[in-house]
């Protein structure tokens, strides 16, 4: 009997979290609430929610890309059936948002932001390269000059932080970093690094 009755409680109690959630996670002048749920709920829960790096919930979670993607005050949480869902804010997610989020040549998120190994910057990894911030800026790095880049030692190679976004040249594509450039010839597909 005494089990029948906790029921109830136990049910009020969960409803009751739920709103109070809800409410914090929704700015007093939004008709509707926004808070996250399924995967995006998860990862959101995951950072913390409301108080975490990404704030309150700007929008509802919509399509994008093949995928789902929910706004927030400070960044985003992108999901697609194959990356699951990550969290894109601050510099980072001002640069993937200007390339044009999954459809720009990154694609999708697949981590969320990380620290880089010497301390120095943040990155997030992206299905086909990564943005980094650093003192030298904040920098996409993707396809083929990534690929080079990484065997190079990323960052803690000789080359340094990227210093731009790639960009076409005669015959190809580059990129610059702190301490030289690596270029993509189109018409062979072979690197060169100064």
């Amino acid at each position: 009997m005494d089990a029948i009755r906790t029921i109830p409680i136990t049910i009020t109690m969960t409803v009751a979290l739920a709103a109070t959630l809800a409410l914090s996670a929704c700015d007093s002048n939004d008709s509707a609430c926004c808070w996250p749920t399924a995967a995006i709920g998860t990862r959101y829960a995951e950072l913390t929610g409301p108080t975490g790096p990404l704030g309150d919930c700007t929008s509802g979670e919509h399509d994008t890309e093949s995928g789902r993607v929910q706004d927030f005050d400070h960044g985003a949480i992108y999901w697609s059936p194959s990356t699951g869902a990550w969290e894109v804010y601050g510099l980072i997610g001002q640069e993937y948002q200007r390339l044009g989020g999954p459809g720009s040549p990154l694609k999708w998120p697949v981590s969320g932001e990380l620290s880089t190994p010497n301390g120095v910057g943040r990155f997030n990894r992206f299905q086909t390269g990564n943005i980094y911030s650093s003192p030298a800026g904040t920098y996409p790095v993707y396809g083929a000059i990534f690929t080079e880049w990484a065997r190079q030692g990323y960052e803690n190679g000789r080359l340094g932080f990227p210093t731009s976004e790639e960009t076409d040249v005669p015959g190809g594509r580059r990129t610059n970093f702190e301490h030289g450039w690596i270029e993509w010839n189109a018409a062979t597909g072979q690197l060169a690094t100064g």
